[in-house]
């Protein structure tokens, strides 16, 4: 059920099924439906059927995705028959993006309006998620590569409140785009051990959507992928690897890819500094035969027992 706070705010109750959670990219999807939902209610827009001003399909693409938990619920946490809460604010950045914040908690007790400052410090127990969205369309049929800015006629944003600029994801994503990571080495964050580099080929059977892109949450299965391959390397299980907690996930979205497309993912590992409890990772996703970088991810994950 999905009741609007607001304008520009929505909440819902959610059963978990088999098809929303998994130890794969399964939950991270189905935020990015309630994203895209949220846009359709609030923001007057089909995204489903969106076209622009020559009546070419546009979609509202995924650029910046985090999300934030801690040990006692991340994003692995729900499962079977969970109920959640979750309650979404859009907020205004012009006619071509959007911002959509997902605050996903165990549900109880009654709806509460988002509050900024709590949403950003995160230190409520459950799930802070941040979704900066762009209407893009294909800049040549066919193709994955090259997709261009394009929005819908339809879409209403001004009416969206405009986020503090000390929450900007902008200033993020330039850090992604400019030093291909969110490790903030200024926090003293060190490298340890050698870069892994592994490939991986865009899989037709599994990794597009049903309008022939590479999927937003493919992303998140791929940057997995690879993370195991440096997870074995460290003479880790697999076990050990389905029991990680991932407390902060980071992934910027730079390009798309076609079936066949061979992605090399480069991953290394980061000591978290003067904290023995968490270590970070860093994913580089990039079209082998050209260079071009796809995505940026930066993972934060709990290791021993610390709170």
């Amino acid at each position: 059920m999905t009741a609007a706070l607001e304008t520009t705010t929505l909440s819902r109750s959610e059963l978990i099924w088999p098809g929303m959670c998994g130890h794969n990219s399964l939950f991270a999807g189905q935020i990015g439906d309630w994203t895209w939902d949220a846009v359709g209610r609030l923001c007057g827009t089909d995204v489903l059927r969106a076209h622009n001003a020559a009546g070419r399909p546009t979609y509202l693409s995924f650029y910046y995705y985090r999300i934030r938990g801690s040990r006692r619920f991340h994003l692995r946490s729900p499962t079977f028959g969970d109920r959640l809460r979750i309650t979404t604010g859009l907020f205004d950045f012009g006619s071509e993006s959007v911002l959509a914040l997902h605050r996903i908690t165990p549900e109880r007790g009654a709806d509460v309006p988002l509050d900024l400052d709590e949403f950003y410090a995160g230190d409520g127990d459950g799930l802070y998620v941040e979704n900066f969205n762009r209407w893009v369309t294909r800049g040549t049929a066919g193709s994955n590569e090259g997709l261009v800015r394009s929005s819908p006629v339809d879409f209403r944003h001004r009416h969206l409140p405009s986020l503090p600029e000390r929450y900007n994801p902008r200033v993020a994503c330039h850090r992604a785009r400019t030093e291909l990571s969110f490790v903030d080495e200024g926090l003293g964050h060190v490298p340890d051990g050698a870069e892994l580099h592994v490939d991986y080929e865009v899989d037709a059977a599994r990794d597009l959507n049903g309008v022939g892109l590479l999927y937003f949450a493919s992303y998140f299965s791929i940057v997995d992928w690879a993370l195991l391959r440096l997870w074995r390397g460290l003479g880790r299980s697999e076990r050990s690897f389905l029991d990680r907690i991932v407390v902060d996930q980071q992934l910027c979205y730079l390009g798309n890819a076609d079936a066949g497309c061979v992605v090399t993912a480069s991953v290394r590992r980061w000591r978290a500094a003067g904290d023995e409890s968490r270590e970070l990772f860093n994913v580089v996703l990039r079209d082998r035969g050209t260079g071009r970088v796809l995505a940026v991810c930066t993972l934060t994950v709990l290791i021993g027992d610390a709170p």
